[in-house]
């Protein structure tokens, strides 16, 4: 019981904390270099990795 706990506390962890964090980070990043370079097909990536992430975090709520 306990290691069912632990898993879904980990589970939750991630989801709650790291996933915005590394959403926020990609824009960020994209959002910088959109500055420094003008668009590019790296800032594209970017932005579609942060909707992805996006799509995930709306499904688990």
């Amino acid at each position: 019981m306990l290691l069912f706990l632990r898993r879904r506390l980990i589970l939750w962890a991630v989801l709650a904390i790291a996933v915005p964090l590394v959403e926020w980070l990609l824009g960020k990043v994209s959002a910088t270099l959109r500055e420094r370079k003008g668009d590019s097909a790296v800032t594209r990536g970017l932005d579609t990795a942060r909707s992805g992430l996006r799509s995930l975090r709306g499904k688990r709520r």
